[in-house]
C-alpha cells in the first residue's frame, strides 16, 4: 500500500476525532445530570459531577467554572472564589499561548483541520465577564468590599479589552471571506431559529457592557461610602440596560443626595418621579436568580463554496430552557416590591453567538477548504478509495463545539428596598410558582444583601448585613 501525506492526514484526523468525540459525549453526559440535580435544587450532588480531578485538559476552564457557581449558590464563596480565579487564570494562558504561537500549537491546527471542540475551552466573552462579575458577589457575600472592588476592576477591564479584541477578529474575519454570506446560509437552513436568536438579542446592545457588573459595583462604592463613584457606575448601568427601573430609581435617590439638581430632573422627566422617602431605611438589595442557562445544539448547512462545490458547516445554536419562575415579590407589611430582569443570559448569550458566527463562519469555510485540498490529493493517490475516504473524514470531523457555562441561571433579576429601623424580617416570594422564604433583618443592619436561587424545590437564600 501506498503511504503519503493524505493517508497520514486521515490518520490524524481519525484520532483528532476520536478524542474530540470522547470527551465532547462524556462532558454533554456530565452537564446533563448536573442541569437535572441544578433544578431539584440539589447543588452538592450537581458539584460532584464535576469533580476537581476532572479539571483537566481540554474542559479544565469549564469545569471550574462550573464549580464555582455551584460553590456560590451553596455559600461556600472562599472556595468558589478560588474556582473562578483559577478559571480566569487558565484562560488567560490560552489567549497569551495563542496570540504568542497561533499557527504552532495543537489546539490550533487543530482546530484549522478538524473543529473548534478539539481546542481547550476558553469560555465565551460574556462569560469571561461574568466570571469577575461572580467573584466580585464572592467578595461581597464575605464582607470584604476591597477584594470585590478588584474583582469588578478586573470586570471593566476585561470588557474593553475583549471588545476590541472581537472587533480585530471580525475585520480578519470578512476579509477573509468576503463572498460568502453566513446570514443566507444559516436562514436557508433553518429560519425559524434564526428568527428566534434575533428575536431573543433584540435588547441587547453590547455583550461588552455588562448591567450586573456595573450595578453591582455601584452597590460596592455606597457600601465603601463613596457615592460619587457609585453614581459614575450608574449611569454606566443605565447604559447597559435602559429598561432596568431599579438602577433609575437609585440615579434619581443618589442624584438628590448629591445635589445634582439637573440630572435629577433629567431622570425625572424620562422616568417619572420616585416616593420621597425611597432611600430611608436599611437598604435591602436582593439578587434573584431563577431558571437555567441555553443549551447548545448543532445546526448543520451546506455552504456554497467560492471556488465551486458544496461543504457542510456544522455550527453552534442555542436551545432556551423554559422556567417557572418569573420573577419574585419581597414584602415587608403592606409594601411589595418585585424584582426585574438585569441580565438576560438567553438574550446576553443569543447576542454573543450571532456577534460570533460571522468568525466561526469564516474558519467553517477556511476548513472546508483545506479539506477539499486534501480529498483531491487522496484522489489522485489512492482513487476512488482516496476520494470516498477524504468525503467521510470531511463528514465525521466537522462537529460543532457545544460547550459552555451550563450552570448559570436564565436570569439575574433585582430589587431594591428600604424597610423601617427595626424591621425583624421580609416575605420573599416566588410571583408564579408560590414558593416563599423569610429572610431575617439582624439587629443593627444598615445594608442587608440577599442572594436567591429559585429552584423546584424552592428558593436558596443567603444574607450579608453591613
Amino acid at each position: 500500500m501506498r503511504k503519503g501525506l493524505p493517508g497520514l492526514l486521515c490518520l490524524l484526523f481519525l484520532a483528532f476525532f476520536t478524542t474530540s468525540c470522547t470527551s465532547l459525549v462524556s462532558y454533554s453526559r456530565m452537564t446533563d445530570l448536573a442541569r437535572l440535580s441544578l433544578a431539584e435544587g440539589r447543588f452538592p450532588d450537581a458539584l460532584t459531577l464535576f469533580p476537581e480531578t476532572a479539571a483537566r485538559g481540554r474542559n479544565a476552564v469549564l469545569v471550574r467554572l462550573e464549580r464555582g457557581i455551584l460553590l456560590q449558590a451553596m455559600g461556600r464563596y472562599e472556595e468558589s472564589a478560588r474556582e473562578l480565579e483559577d478559571a480566569s487564570v487558565r484562560i488567560r494562558q490560552f489567549e497569551d499561548r495563542a496570540v504568542i504561537s497561533a499557527s504552532k500549537t495543537a489546539s490550533q491546527v487543530g482546530t484549522l483541520l478538524i473543529n473548534e471542540g478539539v481546542r481547550p475551552y476558553e469560555g465565551e466573552d460574556f462569560e469571561k465577564i461574568l466570571i469577575h462579575a461572580f467573584d466580585a458577589l464572592n467578595y461581597l457575600m464575605r464582607g470584604d468590599l476591597e477584594g470585590a472592588r478588584v474583582e469588578i476592576r478586573n470586570a471593566y477591564a476585561r470588557q474593553t479589552e475583549l471588545a476590541e479584541k472581537y472587533e480585530k477578529a471580525l475585520a480578519r474575519a470578512r476579509e477573509d471571506n468576503p463572498e460568502v454570506s453566513w446570514e443566507d446560509s444559516f436562514q436557508k437552513a433553518d429560519r425559524a431559529r434564526y428568527e428566534e436568536l434575533r428575536k431573543k438579542s433584540g435588547d441587547v446592545r453590547n455583550i461588552y457592557q455588562n448591567a450586573f457588573a456595573y450595578y453591582l459595583s455601584s452597590l460596592v462604592y455606597e457600601l465603601g461610602s463613596e457615592e460619587d463613584e457609585a453614581y459614575i457606575d450608574l449611569k454606566k448601568g443605565l447604559e447597559a440596560a435602559p429598561w432596568s427601573r431599579e438602577i433609575v430609581n437609585d440615579l434619581i435617590r443618589l442624584s438628590r443626595k448629591l445635589n445634582r439638581s439637573e440630572d435629577t430632573e433629567k431622570y425625572e422627566a424620562a422616568f417619572g418621579k420616585i416616593d420621597q422617602n425611597y432611600g430611608k431605611g436599611i437598604d435591602v438589595f436582593v439578587i434573584f436568580q431563577q431558571g437555567v442557562a441555553p443549551v447548545k445544539e448543532e445546526l448543520s448547512f451546506p455552504i456554497p463554496l467560492v471556488r465551486g462545490g458544496l461543504a457542510f458547516a456544522s455550527l453552534p445554536v442555542y436551545r432556551f430552557v423554559p422556567s417557572a419562575d418569573r420573577a419574585a415579590e419581597i414584602s415587608c407589611g403592606g409594601t411589595t416590591r418585585v424584582t426585574t430582569t438585569l441580565y438576560d443570559i438567553d438574550a446576553v448569550a443569543s447576542r454573543s453567538l450571532l456577534d460570533q458566527f460571522p468568525i466561526l463562519f469564516a474558519k467553517q469555510v477556511a476548513r472546508s477548504y483545506i479539506k477539499a485540498r486534501l480529498t483531491s490529493r487522496a484522489s489522485k493517490e489512492y482513487g476512488t478509495a482516496g476520494v470516498i475516504g477524504g468525503t467521510l473524514v470531511s463528514l465525521f470531523t466537522e462537529r460543532a463545539d457545544l460547550r459552555a457555562w451550563s450552570m448559570l441561571p436564565k436570569e439575574i433579576q433585582v430589587a431594591r428596598l428600604f424597610v423601617p429601623e427595626g424591621t425583624p424580617s421580609l416575605e420573599i416570594r416566588s410571583a408564579s410558582t408560590g414558593r416563599n422564604g423569610r429572610i431575617d433583618v439582624p439587629e443593627g443592619a444598615r445594608h442587608l444583601v440577599v442572594l436567591c436561587r429559585a429552584t423546584d424545590a424552592g428558593l436558596h437564600l443567603q444574607t450579608k448585613a453591613y
